[in-house]
């Protein structure tokens, strides 16, 4: 079995080169996201194709940073009061019976927070959930994913 390892280009991505989250930055929807707000550090998206309803990304927005121990204190907890504001909007709009935050960056180490709503029939309640379970090929229908990113926005506007 060969070992699985990091990309070749693992240096330039951790410096930003080629990081697709700074391209998307700023420019509103995509094909892997709908945009719901930004903030004073990130920008909140909600995933399109999620079989877990109200999944969002935090993306930090001021230049290319990897790790959140690359923040100052003043920047980092701007980002986490950020990220759980997120939170709680998703907790508010969703009514999930637990939220994870996942900070990973393991194939774009661009600083990103995967709020991650579980639910009562979740694939695997009280456990970690697989990518596999968490994403469909399908995308939620687009006035679905507006209306529900209009919601997410009102509970951060508050």
């Amino acid at each position: 079995m060969a070992g699985r390892g990091w990309p070749a280009d693992w240096t330039e991505r951790m410096a930003g080169e080629g990081c697709p989250m700074c391209a998307a930055l700023g420019k509103g929807d995509n094909d892997f996201w709908v945009s719901v707000s930004t903030g004073e550090v990130a920008e909140v998206h909600l995933e399109r194709r999620s079989r877990l309803p109200g999944y969002c990304i935090v993306v930090w927005r001021h230049g290319h940073v990897a790790e959140p121990s690359d923040l100052d204190p003043l920047q980092a907890g701007r980002y986490w009061a950020e990220v759980l504001a997120a939170g709680r909007a998703v907790r508010a709009r969703f009514n999930p019976v637990k939220l994870n935050y996942m900070t990973l960056g393991n194939t774009v180490p661009h600083l990103h927070t995967h709020v991650l709503p579980r639910y009562q029939d979740d694939p695997a309640p009280g456990g970690p959930i697989a990518w596999e379970a968490i994403f469909a090929a399908d995308p939620v229908p687009e006035a679905e994913l507006h209306r529900q990113a209009a919601d997410l926005r009102g509970l951060l506007d508050t």
